[in-house]
């Protein structure tokens, strides 16, 4: 496909955003009412109970074991608007203050299965990842960014849709930032459809050891994907740059370098900002929005730590996955990885 001509097209219609939409309209936001909270505190205390103490039992569970309630008719408003709005909805109020960080896993789990199916985020079986400092190095080709306090690239998840609920909020910075990869593809073409034809072809992707003996270190993704005339992007330059900076891997070019970096600078002309509040659940759709957040100053006590949990979603009948995601698609799955559910991050 000439990707001067290709038409995106999705659905009903194909929100192409910028920041001052995002933050002058709240299509995108959808505050709990207090019929909903008292619903989910409700159901997961009932299944809490049931289960007992180990929250590893909530893997046992099916969507159809949870009664949402009136957030059932809610998911569905917020899933119009990740799949075919914006591609962000933020589901502000979640009363997690009410709750215990079990009772909190059900909720987040729960509403985690009425999207899609929950894949593991590590080499250690999380079904639900930590968003956290860990004391990590960003440039460590083995570390990924959601380990450290820096300021990250913008980026996509590797499943169809990542929902965040934040646990605790930094001392200060930790902003998420967003913006819309179809607005971004548009503006690449206006300005500079020559580096569009190189993020049409594939780049190295680091794994970041994330996998078994006998795998390659790296995959290979184009940026932009069409199927259909349908884009889905996927985005990650330090994923990319590391993928290539491997022994095994070919260099990065100094075109693909460019097209890296003006795609990085494009996102942040027309990203928007939201700041996330304890109980605040961000859903987002990986293959039509870019994210990443600014660096941060946590808090010295360790249980008041910035802490987000983390669901990779794979959606059914979503948008066009490409090879980034396909890699992905059982989420981070070694052959001695057993699925876990941590509640509570603990310093290797």
């Amino acid at each position: 496909m000439d990707t001067k001509q290709a038409q995106i097209k999705h659905g009903k219609e194909t929100k192409l955003w910028t920041g001052s939409d995002l933050e002058n309209r709240s299509d995108w936001l959808f505050p709990a009412t207090s019929d909903e909270s008292s619903h989910l505190v409700d159901m997961a205390r009932s299944v809490r109970q049931t289960l007992g103490d180990d929250p590893n039992d909530i893997l046992k569970l099916k969507s159809s074991d949870f009664d949402l309630g009136p957030w059932g008719d809610r998911l569905r408003s917020i899933m119009e608007e990740v799949r075919d709005g914006y591609g962000i909805a933020l589901y502000r109020g979640l009363p997690i203050d009410d709750l215990t960080l079990h009772e909190t896993a059900i909720i987040y789990w729960a509403m985690g299965l009425a999207v899609g199916q929950p894949m593991s985020n590590n080499p250690e079986g999380d079904m639900i990842g930590h968003v956290v400092d860990a004391g990590k190095d960003y440039n460590d080709p083995k570390h990924r960014g959601y380990q450290t306090n820096v300021t990250m690239d913008y980026h996509c998840d590797q499943s169809d849709v990542v929902t965040l609920l934040c646990i605790n909020t930094a001392k200060s910075g930790g902003l998420s930032k967003l913006a819309s990869s179809r607005a971004v593809y548009r503006e690449l073409l206006d300005r500079r459809p020559d580096l569009v034809d190189v993020l049409s072809r594939p780049f190295c992707w680091t794994k970041h050891s994330e996998k078994d003996d006998t795998e390659k270190s790296y995959y290979d993704s184009p940026v932009f994907n069409f199927k259909d005339d349908i884009l889905s992007t996927s985005f990650g330059p330090k994923h990319m740059e590391k993928g290539h900076a491997l022994p095994e891997a070919p260099d990065i070019t100094s075109q693909q370098q460019e097209a890296i970096d003006v795609m990085s600078d494009i996102a942040e002309e027309l990203h928007g900002e939201m700041q996330l509040e304890r109980g605040d659940v961000q859903f987002a759709n990986n293959y039509t929005v870019l994210h990443t957040r600014t660096g941060f100053e946590d808090w010295p006590e360790p249980e008041r730590r910035r802490t987000l949990w983390r669901l990779w979603l794979s959606v059914p009948d979503f948008l066009p996955r490409t090879p980034y995601s396909e890699q992905w698609r059982n989420g981070v799955n070694l052959n001695s990885m057993k699925k876990r559910i941590v509640l509570a991050y603990v310093d290797s």
